[in-house]
């Protein structure tokens, strides 16, 4: 960490024998020891991510695939807009942005940073899948509105309890980045300022790292490729050992004899590595590997099973990394199903829950809600989608313009006629009591407002109506 000049006068001290200022070295800050072992940790040891140390000089194949597992998430998660909706009755209503309020910054911009909500979004979710932590700093102002959400990184930051019980987190800024968005390089902020997202959790406060809990599948993985890199780096040749049934006479010519044979060889297989020249044998000697060979170590079928294992740990079905090796097109279609509904939404109801709770006030919880435009998760599972707005669209739960919003290209409403529906013809609408208050298609077509031997004078006063299917209608 370069050093300021404010810490190099902190380190001066005066000389009593010459009355005068003599360097003595960095002052002794408790929170210098703090910043430079939290600022220490870089790509190296990815401790940034808040995971340890030795994993990446061990584990560069595995650890690729898990942040491309965790990537796919984070994409995904920040292909949705997150709104503010507001509770009316039963239903939600969309609430509008205004200057200072939790919409407004959700349709804008995260911080005062170039950086947009996708790039938030994308960053916050790859430390969460990642690390199983991440951190939200969002400083506020006398009026305890927040003024920006400014993502940290993992490593960066770390709880703390006083003695009292309160909770607060220790802040680092170890790049010019971060330090221009946090306007400082060490900060210590109260709970109620840090979002702070947890995933996999064993003791309640951190989560436990998807790096700690597969590094065996990941060890395999290094394992493999150091096996490839040397078989390949050799060109494939596997160490031999030369082998005869007749011996060598116990004398000294027989002595030599083995000495120069042994001589040939060495010159052979060295020329044969150099040039590819073929090794030519005689005198009855024969060549075995005393290597295992690819094939037989089964080192692609142990590749695939343990890269099969790492997007099980992600919760990412393998074809969104392209490791096509399980996927047909008849599964294909469920494994997207799977994961919008058991991974995707699980992981977006975790965000919208805690950023809803840190953002609004408690007593405003039942009436307001956060939430990813839900259309836009479940382009991730296309067919789907397409079977919910083709049932809602033609049985008239939606109206055309309704349809046309849900859609992922979000199509405008139409000029004329966006708000009307299709609905199915064989259906008759009755009252509360079950009386008829219009018959379906081929019910009586003379008196269309009424039942088989009722009149429409029957019906006034009656309750509300509901639809219900007419069995044998045309």
């Amino acid at each position: 960490m370069a050093q300021t000049e404010a810490e190099m006068w902190a380190g001066l001290a005066k000389s009593d024998e010459a009355g005068q200022l003599v360097y003595s070295g960095p002052a002794q800050d408790p929170r210098e020891a703090i910043a430079r072992e939290m600022y220490d940790r870089g790509w190296d040891d990815l401790g940034f991510l808040g995971v340890g140390s030795g994993y990446y000089q061990g584990s560069a194949i595995g650890l690729a695939l898990l942040i491309q597992c965790a990537d796919v998430k984070a994409r995904d998660i920040s292909k949705a807009e997150m709104l503010q909706w507001r509770r009316n009755g039963r239903g939600w209503q969309m609430v509008e942005p205004r200057k200072g309020e939790v919409a407004y910054h959700l349709m804008t911009k995260p911080n005062g940073t170039a950086m947009t909500w996708p790039e938030f979004w994308r960053m916050v979710v790859l430390h969460l899948e990642v690390a199983q932590n991440a951190y939200v700093y969002t400083p506020r102002d006398r009026e305890d509105t927040i003024e920006e959400y400014i993502p940290i990184m993992p490593g960066r930051a770390r709880m703390r309890v006083s003695d009292r019980g309160n909770i607060f987190y220790e802040i680092v800024a170890a790049t010019e980045y971060e330090r221009a968005a946090l306007g400082d390089t060490y900060l210590i902020v109260p709970e109620h300022e840090m979002i702070h997202l947890r995933g996999r959790l064993l003791d309640g406060v951190n989560g436990l790292s998807n790096l700690a809990l597969g590094a065996p599948n990941l060890d395999l993985l290094s394992a493999i490729g150091r096996y490839q890199t040397k078989l390949f780096g050799n060109d494939g040749k596997q160490p031999l050992v030369f082998e005869t049934k007749e011996g060598f006479p116990n004398s000294d010519q027989g002595e030599a004899s083995f000495r120069r044979l042994k001589d040939q060889l060495r010159e052979a297989a060295r020329r044969a590595n150099s040039s590819g020249e073929a090794i030519l044998l005689e005198a009855g000697l024969t060549a075995k590997p005393i290597a295992i060979n690819s094939k037989d170590a089964e080192s692609k079928d142990s590749f695939t099973q343990a890269v099969m294992r790492i997007c099980g740990l992600m919760d990412v079905p393998p074809h969104r990394i392209y490791a096509l090796e399980a996927v047909a097109y008849n599964n294909m279609s469920a494994m997207n199903r799977q994961y919008v509904n058991d991974c995707l939404m699980p992981l977006a109801v975790n965000i919208e829950t805690k950023f809803r709770n840190h953002s609004l006030p408690e007593d405003e919880w039942p009436i307001f809600s956060l939430q990813f435009d839900r259309s836009a998760l479940m382009s991730n599972d296309p067919d789907t989608l397409e079977k919910l707005i083709k049932a809602g669209m033609s049985s008239g739960l939606m109206t055309f313009d309704e349809g046309r919003e849900v859609m992922p290209f979000r199509l405008n409403p139409l000029k004329k006629g966006g708000d009307q529906r299709t609905v199915p013809v064989n259906m008759s609408l009755v009252d509360a009591d079950g009386v008829v208050v219009h018959a379906a298609t081929g019910q009586n077509p003379t008196q269309p407002g009424a039942g088989e031997g009722e009149s429409p004078d029957n019906n006034a006063g009656k309750a509300g109506p509901r639809l219900v299917h007419t069995a044998g209608a045309a």
